[in-house]
């Protein structure tokens, strides 16, 4: 029986409703499930906001998700309280309300909304975690598969972002976005790489993509 994400989204309501109660503000799903590009192996990235949070209710929370059914998907993603989210970096807002497919409740009021401003910041900052996550790795670690495979899941958020600076437009998966990126770095940087092509090849690319996201978004838009 294949996994219904929905079906699971929705027992997680209810038991958030018995759970919280009234404080229940908003319950949401991101990442690649909310896209429908999920593997086997995907995450479900739950989106859940109180009207505030306790270290009694963080403990409340990851009992109730160590009950949930079906346990075949790890859960992560954001638990929070309304005032907080409101005082949060509109850099890491601007994806945070784009990405959110709500199961409950409703994040107007709480999340101001995206301008080109705010992902002109995402992209920058983005971009710079991703370039020093990769350098540090490469000079104190080990490059490999799948650390780079992470890296360019969060070089896509960071191009997402920059998509939308330039043009107003949020595109929601990797292919349409490859479909509009204009600069040949930037689509080299997030392509899944040929079978032949060396990890340090990849992490070039990467870096150059980068690179290219930093210099552009120096400074704020006007």
């Amino acid at each position: 029986m294949s996994f219904d994400i929905t079906r699971w989204m929705e027992e997680l309501v209810r038991r958030l409703q018995e759970t919280f109660g009234a404080r229940l503000t908003a319950v949401g799903l991101q990442g690649s499930f909310k896209r429908g590009e999920e593997t086997t192996q995907s995450d479900i990235d739950a989106v859940v906001v109180l009207d505030r949070i306790s270290p009694a209710d963080i403990t409340a929370y990851k009992s109730l998700l160590a009950q949930m059914p079906d346990a075949s998907h790890p859960v992560c993603g954001f638990f929070g309280g309304k005032e907080d989210l409101k005082n949060w970096s509109r850099a890491e807002l601007f994806q945070f309300g784009q990405d959110t497919r709500l199961f409950y409740g409703s994040l107007e009021g709480i999340l101001p909304p995206p301008t080109r401003q705010d992902a002109a910041l995402a992209a920058q900052a983005g971009a710079g975690t991703v370039y020093h996550a990769l350098v540090h790795t490469w000079v104190h670690g080990e490059l490999t598969a799948d650390f780079l495979r992470s890296l360019r899941k969060n070089l896509f958020f960071a191009l997402q972002a920059a998509h939308f600076a330039r043009t107003g437009q949020y595109v929601t998966n990797k292919q349409t976005l490859l479909e509009g990126l204009q600069n040949s770095a930037e689509r080299a940087g997030l392509q899944t790489p040929p079978p032949a092509e060396t990890l340090p090849q990849t992490a070039g690319k990467i870096l150059r993509c980068c690179q290219r996201l930093l210099a552009e978004f120096e400074l704020p838009l006007k």
